[in-house]
């Protein structure tokens, strides 16, 4: 079985490879440092929530070029709304951006603590065939880098990749199945953390990817705000759930 797997692992690595030698045509990603108000007008006088958002493209709001529908700024609004209280957001996301480079470039970069740490990560690390030994050890330390700031993190699972109909299907699958292996790695490392939660994005809103070619950009790669609305649907409650544990209500921190 252990042979079989590295066979597989293997070919997966070789065939996701193609990804990177593709260009892919997309805008550039905005720089998110924006307060969100309450739909409502109200909460004028209440403490402002800090939310830190880190990540890669998806999470840099490459797809999209109005800043109100970067996935971060759309998941503040919903958090303003929610909870009556303005939300400062801050996007340390880069497009291209691995495990590593969140660990290595973003969590460094933090220049004010959030109330919680939103990330997106992970697709790059299929692209690029990140092996399993040093993702696991990379993954370990980003969540504890990110612990460290002082905030509890909320973590999105990785993307529906058979909703990125620019890839091949063979690459498609490859990109499945190398995905399935970084997932687990996620899981694992965020399991035993009570201060990280790992968001099932597929499982909340996936089939809508697939179903629906308006949730994906022009590109075919990365999400439309149609798409980023959804995420951030998904990963709301979670956010939500975590400033009630860790802040709102004077919780640990």
């Amino acid at each position: 079985m252990t042979v079989m797997t590295a066979l597989a692992a293997a070919l997966a690595r070789g065939q996701v490879a193609a990804l990177r030698r593709r260009d892919w045509p997309s805008t550039a990603p905005l720089a998110v440092d924006v307060t969100v108000t309450p739909s409502t007008g109200a909460g004028a006088g209440a403490g402002v929530v800090e939310l830190g958002a880190f990540g890669d493209s998806a999470m840099a709001g490459v797809g999209v070029d109005r800043l109100d529908d970067v996935l971060s700024v759309q998941l503040a609004q919903r958090v303003a709304d929610a909870t009556g209280r303005a939300v400062h957001v801050v996007g340390y996301a880069r497009s291209g951006a691995r495990t590593l480079d969140v660990l290595t470039r973003q969590v460094p970069a933090v220049r004010r603590t959030p109330d919680v740490s939103v990330l997106v990560v992970g697709t790059n690390d299929v692209i690029h065939a990140t092996s399993p030994l040093a993702l696991t050890r990379t993954c370990e330390a980003m969540l504890d880098g990110l612990e460290t700031i002082g905030a509890p993190v909320v973590m999105s699972s990785l993307p529906e990749f058979r909703a990125m109909r620019a890839l091949p299907g063979p690459v498609m699958s490859a990109a499945r199945g190398y995905g399935s292996m970084v997932g687990v790695v996620q899981r694992r490392a965020a399991a035993p953390r009570p201060r990280v939660r790992l968001v099932d994005v597929v499982g909340a809103v996936g089939e809508e990817f697939v179903e629906d070619p308006d949730m994906m950009s022009t590109d075919s790669f990365h999400p439309s705000a149609a798409g980023y609305g959804r995420i951030a649907d998904a990963l709301a409650p979670a956010v939500l759930s975590v400033l009630t544990s860790f802040e709102l209500t004077g919780g640990p921190r």
